[in-house]
Formats: C-alpha cells, structure tokens, sequence
C-alpha cells in the first residue's frame, strides 16, 4: 500500500491578521468590484413556467421586466448609499448597482398574460403556456 501525503492549507487563527484582513480598504474593494447576480429559481407545471429571483432590499419602482420575441428581461438597480461626512465603513458587503438578466423562453408561452408579484425580497414571475401547449386529456369510450 502508498500512503500519499496531502498538503493541507495552514489556517491562522490569530485575532490581529484576521482584523488585519476584515478592514483592509483592498479586500473590501474586490467585494465592491465582483460580479453581483442575485440567484433565480425556475420551476414548470402543467399550466405555467415561474421564475423567482432573489431581489432583497429592492423597492418595487427599482425592479422592471420586459418581453420582447420569446426574451424575458429582468432590469434592477439599487443606488450606492451616499457616504457620510466622517464616516470610514469597515465592511460593505451588500450589493449594490446595476443588474440585468436575459431569459430565453420557450415558443409555447403566453407573453400577454405574464404576471409578477414582489413580496419579501422575492420577485415571482408567472408565465401561462399556450393553449396550444398545455396537455390535451382524450376521453376514452368503453364498448
């Protein structure tokens, strides 16, 4: 039998660095900077597609949604707070700007009848398929 010796990454647990690390001005920009996509749920049924996008912290005038062809898309934007005179933030962590999301929907959709519901930071986008599309029940006769 080999035995193979695994390098395990070494965790400093001394107080001072991770201070150190949580206000350094540097890592707190890389958190401002990265890619910001709020997480999406998509489900179907017999009847609909829905979509729910996790939109916390939006008011419901910050959120737009359009349809053009068989593409959704879902625009949100949530200014920067304004910084106050004296004020040094030690973390800022909450996303904030501009989001924009493209959906490709199927051709069996209803783009007439799409409704979108906003409560609790959640925004449920319920889109009816075709009559077209939705399944046919065929009576069956016993002779």
């Amino acid at each position: 039998m080999t035995l193979v010796k695994i390098a395990r990454p070494r965790i400093n647990m001394n107080l001072d660095n991770m201070m150190t690390n949580f206000f350094d001005e540097r890592s707190q920009a890389s958190l401002r900077n990265s890619i910001w996509r709020p997480a999406m749920d998509a489900r179907e049924n017999t009847k609909n597609y829905e979509l729910a996008f996790s939109l916390p912290g939006f008011e419901k005038d910050d959120i737009a949604v359009s349809m053009k062809n068989n593409s959704l898309t879902l625009k949100a934007e949530k200014a920067e707070v304004k910084e106050d005179e004296g004020v040094k933030h030690l973390a800022r962590e909450i996303a904030r700007g501009s989001y924009e999301r493209t959906i490709e929907l199927p051709e069996n959709v209803n783009a007439d009848k799409i409704s979108a519901e906003y409560k609790s930071g959640i925004l449920t986008l319920s889109i009816p398929k075709t009559k077209e599309a939705l399944p046919k029940e065929i009576p069956v006769i016993v002779k």
